[in-house]
């Protein structure tokens, strides 16, 4: 009588759908292709701020434009920052414990 070993699904390389989650070249660009529409939009909001203080003066709409584009500003800071998150994970360093076996006294 033989035993047949079952293999598990998890063995080998990721398949359909978790391969695509796995590629990280994947992520990285579409965090680039997020932060690049995020920049534009602090563009955007910059150019309403200016405009509007061409107009009025300065009012809470100038305020609360140059509020939202400090906001997506720091949103692509935070993207790129994650961008550097999902590379690292990809290198490979060894990590060196110390040798505990010898006794220090």
């Amino acid at each position: 009588m033989e035993m047949q070993v079952e293999r598990s699904s998890f063995d080998g390389a990721p398949r359909g759908l978790d391969r695509v989650l796995a590629n990280r070249q994947l992520w990285k660009n579409a965090i680039y292709a997020i932060a690049l529409i995020t920049y534009l939009c602090s563009f955007l909001f910059f150019g309403l701020a200016v405009g509007n203080m061409r107009e009025t003066g300065g009012s809470v709409t100038t305020v609360i434009d140059l509020i939202v584009a400090l906001y997506f500003l720091v949103q692509v800071i935070f993207l790129f920052v994650l961008s550097d998150v999902v590379e690292r994970r990809r290198r490979h360093e060894p990590i060196a414990f110390p040798d505990r076996r010898t006794r220090t006294s």
